[in-house]
């Protein structure tokens, strides 16, 4: 029971997604995370993990990642809007492009954005969710600083036929439908599932839709499981708050609209050559295609991206107490975009960006004494960008570079009340084609060479977590960060006519990021569960380089941009055998951010509060109903509400400045299983 009521506090209390404590049973204290080479068990991983299981997926029933994460790590998403909008993740203080998110292990990051889009991505045929926090660059490479957000698919499920089918109707014209069914026999399995969804802000003519599907089947022939996998999630949204003219003013342009698709699939193999040798490959294609707005008639600027990966990975258990993990892993990028300007003629030209990413990682852990594990890694990471003019077929050396970094850390299980970890390591993140293909641009220009190193960050994280009293649950994590060779975007100032273009990136600054957070939670009833649960979260990211009282904080650097100072969530539930109701609390406190018009640093000085509420029943064996509201202390403004400014200062009108938040809005959701 003690281990279980462990596990509960780090995948529910922290995740403020709570299951009732009456419906855990104690096999679910060996639940596995992907944060180490092979999956181990929640309590024996020197790293902090927040995790959502299906069950909970489905009673949230968050459309996107973004809306996802608000409520796995409050404060930590910065979205531009309602659903579908651009939606960032900034992990205990760092910064947006310092996440990696991950498919069944194999990176979904768009090489052509600096940072994932969270908001354009679908949680169609996802059955599980772990946030994985601290550097996890010795198992995923590149970005990989502040955190991980690891997907895993719909899998294996019981013999036999089941799946559900659903539908949703709301406030804002929101109208959707789900179906996944699977086939499981003795020897394979088969599973697909599609959904789609619109819906509308409440603002004239912005308008959300979107739509995918997937498609996985496996085999297990001897010793060796095979799965082979098809994705497609695709959606199109409207981004109309904008500003334009000189000085800058805000406009609204409701025709202008991203829209995003990824398409990916491949097959993976899982084999156990020996009892104690484990061989694992995944291969794996992945496209992406994204039309960002360029103007106020649905004019857009595209660009896309195809990347080849396989990954090969060898597991060695010579005995019960030690493990030796080796990986292979190698990438191909391909992608086109337009961010190659042409002095003669004022003109972005259109460009083939090809990248090729060679690494090598070793794992081990040992079990030194009864419940005290040590593990460590070493990675070594190369890689290099080539440039493919279209219009004069010009190919050349964008530029190239190589990284290495390690972890090490220990978690001890003192008793099945508590668990201590601690530790170490470092991550980088490479130049990506983008930066690489602006510096190349520039010193076609001035022929001044413009090289970037990869950025590289140093973490320590120390935590506890346990129980007491039968009752009480608690979590104690304090992590610091500092970033060093922040790339940063370096304007032409030259003046030049013609204009030379040589704007660049260049590694200019460093930052420290720091949090500390706590949470508590309790558990109590039989037949009628209930419990509560609270998080408190402090953190800073500061300037360096500009370390003074003044601006210590960002008058100098963009980089600790949206970071709340302070974020203070509580969650409450009550759950019987057929009902539940549940209430979330969320404060965000005072951030800095860029003015929209100005494009001055400010602080929002007030915080932002989300309050949301749900209930679910069972009225007939199968059929699930839930009613949930959603964004319930937020004004619903109007158009000139925006253009005027008028409620720009107050705290719960907008988590990004200058982009409202989405108002109230409830949705009903009925689904039947079988």
């Amino acid at each position: 029971m003690g281990s279980t009521r462990i596990l509960f506090s780090l995948a529910a209390v922290s995740a403020l997604s709570l299951a009732a404590e009456a419906d855990r049973k104690p096999a679910e204290a060996t639940v596995t995370v992907s944060a180490e080479s092979q999956p181990v068990a929640v309590v024996r991983t020197p790293a902090p993990v927040r995790i959502v299981e299906a069950e909970e997926l489905a009673r949230l029933g968050s459309r996107t990642l973004a809306d996802l994460l608000e409520v796995l790590q409050p404060g930590a998403v910065m979205s531009t809007g309602g659903t579908g909008q651009q939606a960032s993740a900034f992990l205990n203080g760092t910064l947006s492009r310092n996440v990696v998110v991950l498919l069944d292990g194999l990176r979904l990051n768009d090489p052509t954005a600096l940072s994932p889009d969270l908001g354009a991505l679908s949680l169609v045929g996802i059955e599980r969710v772990e946030l994985i926090l601290g550097p996890s660059s010795v198992l995923y490479g590149s970005d990989a600083i502040g955190g991980v957000i690891a997907l895993t698919s719909t899998g294996r499920g019981a013999e036999g036929c089941h799946g559900q089918a659903g539908l949703k109707g709301g406030t804002n014209g929101l109208l959707g439908g789900t179906a996944q069914v699977q086939v499981t026999g003795p020897r394979g399995w088969l599973a697909a599932g599609a959904e789609a969804q619109k819906q509308e802000s409440g603002f004239p003519d912005d308008v959300f839709r979107q739509a995918g599907g997937f498609l996985r089947m496996g085999a297990k022939l001897g010793d060796a499981d095979l799965t082979a996998f098809y994705r497609n999630s695709g959606q199109t949204a409207s981004i109309p708050f904008t500003t334009s003219g000189w000085p800058a003013a805000r406009s609204y342009e409701p025709q202008r609209e991203m829209r995003t698709r990824q398409e990916s699939w491949g097959a993976s193999l899982h084999w156990t050559l020996a009892p104690s040798l484990v061989i694992e490959n995944t291969l794996q294609a992945l496209e992406g295609r994204t039309g960002d707005p360029s103007g106020p008639k649905r004019e857009q600027t595209d660009r896309d991206f195809r990347r080849v990966e396989d990954q090969l990975t060898l597991h060695w258990t010579p005995a019960p107490t030690f493990r030796l993990s080796g990986r292979l892993e190698g990438r191909v990028d391909t992608s086109h975009a337009q961010n190659y300007y042409d002095p003669a003629t004022y003109a972005a030209v259109q460009y083939r960006g090809e990248g090729r990413d060679l690494a090598g990682a070793l794992e081990l852990r040992w079990t030194l004494a009864e419940g005290l594990d040590w593990v460590a890694g070493l990675r070594r990471d190369a890689g290099h960008r080539d440039l493919i003019r279209y219009d004069s077929g010009l190919r050349s050396r964008a530029g190239s570079a190589e990284a290495g970094t390690w972890r090490t850390g220990l978690n001890w299980v003192t008793a099945p009340e508590l668990r201590l970890y601690a530790s170490a390591g470092q991550g980088f993140r490479m130049p990506n084609t983008t930066e690489f293909t602006l510096n190349a641009q520039a010193a076609s220009q001035d022929g001044v060479a413009y090289p970037i190193l990869p950025e590289r960050s140093r973490t320590l994280q120390v935590g506890a977590t346990g129980q007491f009293a039968d009752h009480w649950e608690y979590r104690l994590e304090a992590q610091r960060t500092r970033i060093s060779d922040l790339l940063a975007y370096v304007y032409d100032t030259s003046f030049a006519f013609p204009p030379l273009f040589t704007s660049h990136y260049a590694n200019q600054g460093s930052i420290r990021a720091q949090s500390l957070e706590g949470a508590l939670g309790w558990r109590g009833g039989e037949a009628v569960a209930y419990g509560w649960d609270l998080i408190l979260r402090s953190q800073e990211t500061r300037d360096l380089d500009h370390d003074t009282e003044g601006d210590r904080f960002g008058q100098q650097n963009s980089a600790i941009l949206r970071h709340p100072f302070f974020t203070a969530a509580m969650a409450g539930f009550v759950q019987a055998k057929t009902w539940r109701a549940d209430v979330r609390l969320a404060r965000v406190g005072p951030r800095y951010d860029l003015n929209d018009t100005t494009y001055e640093v400010l602080s929002t000085r007030k915080p932002y509060r989300d309050l949301s509420a749900g209930f679910s029943c069972e009225p007939v064996q199968h059929l699930t109903l839930a009613l949930r509201g959603e964004h319930l202390l937020q004004r619903k403004q109007t158009v000139e509400d925006w253009l005027s400014g008028r409620y720009d200062q107050e705290g719960d009108a907008s988590l990004v400045y200058g982009f409202p938040a989405p108002g109230p809005r409830w949705t009903l959701a009925a689904t039947w299983r079988w």
